[in-house]
């Protein structure tokens, strides 16, 4: 298995172990610095995903493929076929990692408008979000990690660019359909943006957009091992039996 990886998964059972929230920010920053340093190699992946690209009807415009989730964070690897997009969405009180790992991306972010000392409150009804658009990042595999708050950065989409493909590695915490408390789970959302009657940006909720789907990859057996021993380590047990 990679060391390195198995540095970056055991930095974010470190981050996001909720008894551990006084040095929280720090323990981001660490994280971030070292999934800043994260190749595809890193994760065995098979270098012929990222060129086997040619055009056809039965193919979705994504592929997706699972790292690791438990109920604090997940990791994943996504993989944008040529002139496609994940259109714009949402992180509910989420903190996110975006590391390229390979072609170009482009990552619009939005951030929501809240005074300083503003209370974040989650609606899971509202439709109608009053933004301020980010300068747009390019993500690279020689660029840092992209990085996203429950405050800051929030809602973003990501265009593949160039030729070829492009992919990229995030993590979320807590993941996608973990549990909100007085809300149920957390649902990714969809958005298109707009100028509301007084000019000022706002983003409106859309129903999930039908062009965007993804193709499953299969997570080769030494990522998978190497998830299986750090959640051990993580939870105190011992692992006996890795064959």
């Amino acid at each position: 298995m990679s060391a390195h990886f198995q540095c970056v998964l055991r930095q974010a059972f470190k981050t996001f172990q909720r008894d551990n929230l006084a040095s929280f920010n720090a323990n981001l920053q660490q994280l971030k610095q070292l999934t800043d340093q994260l190749t595809y190699r890193d994760l065995h992946i098979n270098e012929g995903l990222f060129r086997d690209d040619v055009p056809s009807i039965e193919r979705a415009p994504c592929i997706y493929m699972p790292i690791f989730e438990d109920e604090n964070f997940s990791m994943s690897l996504f993989i944008l076929r040529a002139n496609s997009c994940i259109p714009l969405h949402d992180h509910p009180v989420m903190y996110g990692l975006l590391r390229g790992l390979w072609g170009q991306l482009k990552v619009q972010s939005y951030t929501q408008q809240l005074g300083s000392q503003e209370s974040l409150v989650y609606d899971k009804n509202l439709t109608h979000i009053k933004v301020n658009a980010e300068e747009p990042s390019l993500i690279t595999a020689d660029t840092v990690s992209a990085l996203l708050t429950p405050r800051k950065r929030n809602y973003h989409q990501i265009t593949q660019l160039g030729s070829g493909v492009a992919a990229f590695f995030d993590i979320l915490s807590p993941p996608y359909d973990a549990n909100m408390p007085q809300y149920g789970p957390r649902r990714c959302r969809f958005y298109r943006p707009k100028t509301d009657v007084d000019g000022q940006m706002e983003l409106q909720r859309i129903p999930s957009p039908t062009s965007y789907y993804c193709d499953l990859a299969e997570t080769p057996d030494t990522v998978l091992k190497c998830g299986f021993i750090c959640a051990n380590e993580a939870h105190g047990s011992h692992v006996t039996d890795m064959q």
